[in-house]
């Protein structure tokens, strides 16, 4: 297919004004629609998933087959995988398909999406908007979760990674709050200070570290949250930054 396009719509100076006010942004119709259309068909029609586990002392990323384990003698560590609510740590279920590492076959629309992210028309974009010429390059990693999947509070401060912001490329078509899956921001007293529900063709992002969290997706959920997501990087050192809880979770 050609190749992904930013939506000619967006008001660059608009986003960076509201970007130095608050350094968290919900950008939608982010993509041209009929290009953010064939990235969500791609995701929806998705096979090579495999579900990550960091939760109640389980530590594991198994293939799928569809929805089931792809050996189904390991079916029993899906269904038993839990998260500890008495834990603070950061804990996680969900499914993922880390892009421009486990590429398999041709290239795809998630992997347009990486190149989308990487090229000079995306990096200024979102120097632009950040204010930050630092930013170098994205990584990028498609994300499923499906009714009990949720990924709890952490920073994405990562030592070595360089990593300036986080972002959420939504490709849910129709989703509703009470479902779960909001992206949500925390205050320092633990409060909810804000937060997204998923939204078709809107790019969330937002500077690290700043602490935040997937909420669970309720097991009434009629569809799956799909997205692509990843930080925008430096390749040089990044300045001192509070580590908390440091690892490549997916949003």
């Amino acid at each position: 297919m050609p190749e992904l396009r930013l939506s000619p719509d967006l008001n660059v100076d608009d986003l960076a004004e509201a970007f130095a006010v608050r350094p968290r942004l919900h950008i939608l119709g982010i993509l041209v629609t009929g290009d953010a259309d064939v990235v969500a068909s791609t995701l929806e029609a998705e096979t090579r998933w495999k579900t990550t586990v960091a939760a109640g002392g389980d530590f594991f990323e198994m293939p799928l087959d569809g929805r089931r384990a792809a050996d189904p003698s390991k079916q029993s560590w899906l269904d038993a995988a839990a998260v500890d609510g008495e834990k603070p740590t950061t804990q996680y279920i969900f499914d993922n398909r880390r892009l421009g590492i486990e590429h398999e076959g041709e290239k795809d629309a998630a992997d347009d999406v990486l190149d989308l992210l990487n090229s000079d028309a995306f990096l200024a974009f979102a120097r632009k908007v950040t204010g930050d010429d630092r930013i170098d390059l994205a990584d990028a990693q498609a994300s499923r979760y499906r009714p009990g999947h949720v990924l709890t509070a952490h920073n994405d401060v990562a030592a070595g990674k360089n990593r300036l912001y986080g972002y959420v490329l939504n490709f849910t078509r129709e989703w509703r709050a009470d479902w779960g899956g909001n992206l949500v921001f925390y205050d320092q007293d633990g409060h909810i200070e804000h937060g997204w529900t998923p939204a078709f063709n809107a790019l969330n992002l937002f500077v690290i570290p700043t602490r935040h969290a997937v909420t669970e997706i309720a097991s009434f959920a009629p569809r799956d949250r799909l997205s692509i997501v990843g930080w925008l990087r430096s390749r040089e050192k990044v300045g001192p930054q509070t580590v908390q809880e440091a690892g490549s979770v997916a949003y």
